[in-house]
C-alpha cells in the first residue's frame, strides 16, 4: 500500500488558513479520531476542545479514545484503516509501526516547528536514518519522561538508606513493608542486564520493510549471571511483592501503607505525592552489590510521541491537530494535570519543572539508562519469562534438574538464542 506523505506546499497553505474546509465534512463536520492513555483521557477532550477554538474557520467533529503509547503497535496494526488518524505511541513502537504503514511522514512547516521547538534527541526519536540524507521523521514528540527510577515512604525509610538496595531490603524486612519492582515486565528487567555491561543491538535493512537483519546480544555472559544474583536478591527477600506489579498495586500499596517502595514512572508520581505528603520520597534506583563489585542499577530511557495514520482519510488535518496536541501550550497542560515531562524546550525551562522534585529523580536516573531505541521484536517475551524464573525461582546457580531448576548459564542461552530468532525476519 502507498505510504502518504505532506508536501511542503500543502502543509504551508494549511498553516496559513489558505485552504478552506476540507472535503467530506458534511453536516456532522470533518470528522477525526484520536487515541490517547486511559489516564489522560479527560485532558485529551480538553485538549481537543482548545483545539476546536483555535480553528474556527472549519467545523470538526473529532472523537477521542483510548489507546496506550506502549501498546499502539498491537492496536494499530490490528486493522490500520479502522486505527485513529491520531494516536500517541512509544518511540520503541516506531519501526513496528511503520512495517505496518501506519505512520504517515513530517513534512513542510510541521516538520520546521518540531525541530525548532523540541529538544534534538525527542525529535531524533522519532526519525530513521537520522544523521543521514535519508533521514525521514515519523511523530510529534511531547513527553520526554518514558522512564522510571524510585518512589519510597520517609516514614520508612531516609534519604541515604535509598543509595543501596541491601539496605532497602534490610529495612523494608524490619518493618515489615513491602517493596514493589516488576521483575516479570521486561521493560524493568532489562536494567538490570544494563546495570552490568549488558548490551545488544539491531540492525535493520530499511529498503525491505525494515526487516531485521542482524541482532546481537550478550545477556548471557559473566555479566548477566551478576545480573540475575542480583534480581534473585531481590526476589528472594520477603519484603519482595511478587508478581503484577502493576499501577493499581502501587497505589493501593502506598494508600494502604503496605508499601514502602516502588519503582514507576512520572505518571503515578502525583498520586503517590498526595498519598504520603511530607513522606513523599523520590529518587534515582539504588546500587547492589554482588560479590565484590557495587553498581548503579539502570533502566530504560525513551520519549513518546503523536503519530498520525497513513490511512486517515484527512491527513492533513489530522497533522495540523497531531502538531497542536505536542504544542508549548498542551505540554504545559499534560505537565500541570499530569507531570508529564515537556520535550518542548521553553516547557522544559519553566521553574516548576526544573525544581520538582520527581524530575531532578528522572534526570539523575537518565544519566544511567540506555535509550529505547531499535529493540529487537523477539526481545520482550523471553526476557518476561526469564523474571518470572526468577522470582518462581526455577534459575539458580547450579541446576537442580529434580526441582526442575536450570542454572543461570543454561537459562540465559536459551533467552538470547530466543531474542535472536527475529534477525533475518
Amino acid at each position: 500500500m502507498m505510504k502518504k506523505t505532506i508536501s511542503l506546499l500543502v502543509c504551508g497553505a494549511m498553516l496559513a488558513g489558505a485552504i478552506g474546509a476540507m472535503t467530506g465534512c458534511g453536516d456532522k463536520g470533518l470528522e477525526l479520531e484520536v487515541w490517547g492513555s486511559a489516564a489522560q483521557q479527560e485532558t485529551l477532550k480538553i485538549m481537543v476542545e482548545e483545539f476546536k477554538k483555535a480553528n474556527p474557520e472549519t467545523k470538526y467533529n473529532i472523537k477521542v479514545g483510548i489507546g496506550e503509547e506502549d501498546m499502539a503497535f498491537s492496536k494499530v496494526s490490528q486493522d490500520a484503516d479502522a486505527a485513529a488518524d491520531v494516536y500517541c505511541y512509544s518511540n520503541d513502537q516506531l519501526i513496528p509501526l511503520l512495517r505496518s504503514d501506519a505512520l504517515a511522514e513530517l513534512g513542510g512547516i510541521f516538520l520546521e516547528s518540531v525541530k525548532a521547538d523540541n529538544s534534538e534527541e525527542s525529535v531524533k526519536s522519532g526519525a530513521v536514518g537520522y544523521g543521514t540524507a535519508d533521514v525521514k521523521y515519523y511523530g510529534y514528540p511531547y513527553a520526554s519522561d518514558n522512564g522510571y527510577f524510585m518512589f519510597y515512604d520517609k516514614s520508612v525509610l531516609s534519604d541515604t538508606d535509598v543509595n543501596s538496595l541491601e539496605t532497602i531490603i534490610s529495612q523494608c524486612e524490619k518493618s515489615g513493608k513491602k517493596i514493589n519492582w516488576a521483575l516479570d515486565v521486561p521493560w524493568y528487567t532489562a536494567g538490570w542486564f544494563f546495570a552490568f555491561g549488558g548490551t545488544y543491538s539491531v540492525e535493520y535493512d530499511y529498503k525491505n520493510n525494515y526487516k531485521e537483519s542482524n541482532i546481537e546480544i550478550d545477556f548471557n555472559s559473566e555479566n548477566g549471571i551478576k545480573a540475575s544474583k542480583a534480581m534473585a536478591k531481590l526476589a528472594g527477600s520477603i519484603a519482595f511483592a511478587g508478581k503484577k506489579t502493576d499501577d493499581e498495586k502501587i497505589i493501593t500499596g502506598f494508600q494502604t501503607r503496605q508499601t514502602a517502595v516502588a519503582v514507576s514512572g512520572t505518571w503515578n508520581a502525583k498520586r503517590i505525592q498526595e498519598i504520603l505528603g511530607e513522606n513523599y520520597g523520590v529518587c534515582k534506583l539504588p546500587e547492589v552489590t554482588v560479590g565484590d563489585e557495587t553498581v548503579q542499577l539502570s533502566s530504560f530511557k525513551g520519549y513518546k510521541l503523536i503519530g498520525v495514520n497513513a490511512h486517515s482519510k484527512e491527513l492533513v488535518e489530522a497533522h495540523r491537530l497531531a502538531a497542536f496536541l505536542s504544542s508549548e501550550a498542551m505540554q504545559k497542560m499534560r505537565f500541570e494535570k499530569h507531570l508529564v515531562g515537556p520535550t518542548n524546550k521553553v516547557v522544559a525551562n519553566i521553574s516548576e519543572i526544573k525544581n520538582d522534585p520527581t524530575f531532578a529523580a528522572l534526570n539523575a536516573q537518565m544519566a544511567f539508562a540506555r535509550e529505547q531505541t531499535s529493540v529487537p521484536s523477539s526481545f520482550w517475551e523471553p526476557l518476561k519469562g526469564y523474571g518470572l524464573n526468577i522470582i518462581d525461582k526455577l534459575v539458580a546457580e547450579n541446576a537442580n534438574p529434580a526441582a526442575g531448576v536450570l542454572s543461570y548459564q543454561e537459562q540465559l542461552d536459551k533467552m538470547v538464542a530466543l531474542i535472536k530468532q527475529s534477525a533475518g525476519k
